[in-house]
């Protein structure tokens, strides 16, 4: 018994060391995309075709870890999610990297994670702020998008500048919680500083603000206080990041007027989301494909749309009971990590994605790691 419970452990802790490796080398095929598509443009192929392999390879690391018969029957709900999305909206490989980014959580530390995203986030950044001016990337300078002058240098676009340096803030943020002080805000404003002078991402700069404030008040507040009201704060920023584009939807259906009065980015992207759902008739359970005239930007919108309601309902229950979790357990700087990912989801949908985020780890983190349960038939145990 004690040798095949070392056995597990080793399993375990392979499965774990496979997961840090596929997680730096999904972070380092952005830079790798930037840099290929400069220089040698015709591997774009091979170079797509890499990051499906560690995608695949992610299914890899789940067989490897010890799973429960829950932890299967889970996966198998998953894995039967990415195959009828396949067939419905197209997009495999996103919603599969997405889902088995929620099994690859089991036996994760995430303050290994964290540290381990801290140094993704900084390699990219000086390749992508150092290649440009070498020739090696395509440098981004005064581009005109969304009515202002933007540059983002070896990023592909500016929001995915603005969200590098805004998981830069978040993984400070939470690397230091035992240290913390009020002068690390300085680090923090100097980021919405660059930021507004450069990319102007003004969705990830207005998130570091928030984180700012918070971080304020997490030293001047009580530790209890302090985490009953990131509860309230995760929790309401949950129930906006899903109804915004719904509600949103439903009055731009009604009183079309009200949007055409006035203009803004959060209007827009709600517009953007009520002409996909008309066209596509209302909402489908495996979701519909996304044209090349489509913008889904708001994180729930392109979930319940695109990937459809099997996978809206997989995504809101993984972050409900993530919140429920972390509230019990006093987990308030996962909170932190979680309420700064939904606030950004209210504009974006970038962090759903492994390539650029581990939002999807922390939404599998409480369901992977689960005490188990064990039921007794006929003087047999069955762990679940």
């Amino acid at each position: 018994m004690n040798i095949l419970i070392e056995k597990f452990k080793q399993r375990n802790e392979i499965s774990t060391i496979f997961l840090y490796i596929l997680y730096f080398l999904l972070g380092m095929y952005y830079p790798l995309f930037s840099f290929m598509r400069q220089t040698v443009p015709q591997y774009w192929n091979q170079v797509t075709l890499f990051y499906h392999i560690l995608l695949i390879l992610l299914l890899v690391k789940v067989i490897l870890q010890k799973n429960s018969v829950l932890d299967c029957f889970f996966l198998i709900v998953l894995l039967y999610l990415c195959y009828k999305s396949y067939q419905y909206n197209y997009d495999f490989y996103n919603i599969f990297g997405t889902m088995m980014f929620l099994c690859c959580a089991k036996n994760i530390e995430i303050k290994k994670i964290v540290k381990l995203d801290l140094y993704v986030r900084i390699v990219r950044s000086a390749l992508f702020l150092t290649l440009p001016f070498m020739g090696l990337m395509i440098n981004k300078i005064n581009v005109w998008i969304g009515g202002r002058t933007r540059t983002f240098f070896g990023w592909t676009h500016a929001n995915m500048m603005g969200l590098d340096f805004l998981l830069l803030a978040m993984d400070i943020m939470y690397l230091r919680k035992e240290c913390k002080k009020w002068y690390d805000c300085i680090l923090y404003a100097g980021f919405i500083i660059f930021l507004d002078l450069t990319a102007n991402s003004r969705t990830a700069e207005a998130v570091i603000a928030m984180l700012i404030v918070i971080h304020l008040l997490s030293i001047v507040i009580p530790k209890n206080w302090f985490h009953k009201m990131m509860v309230l704060f995760t929790s309401g920023a949950f129930l906006l990041c899903v109804c915004i584009p719904f509600i949103g939807s439903y009055l731009y259906i009604r009183k079309p007027e009200l949007f055409l009065q006035h203009d803004g980015t959060m209007l827009s992207r709600i517009q953007l989301t009520t002409t996909f759902y008309l066209r596509n008739g209302g909402v489908g359970f495996y979701g519909f494909p996304i044209e090349d005239e489509d913008c889904l930007d708001m994180m729930f919108s392109y979930i319940g749309l695109h990937w459809g309601i099997a996978a809206f309902i997989v995504i809101v229950a993984a972050i409900t009971y993530a919140i429920y979790k972390a509230s019990s357990e006093q987990n308030t700087v996962f909170l932190v990590l979680l309420f700064s990912f939904l606030v950004y989801g209210w504009a974006e949908v970038a962090p759903i994605y492994p390539v650029y985020s581990y939002f999807s780890l922390l939404l599998g983190y409480y369901i992977m790691n689960h005490k188990p349960f064990s039921l007794h038939i006929k003087g047999k145990t069955i762990a679940f």
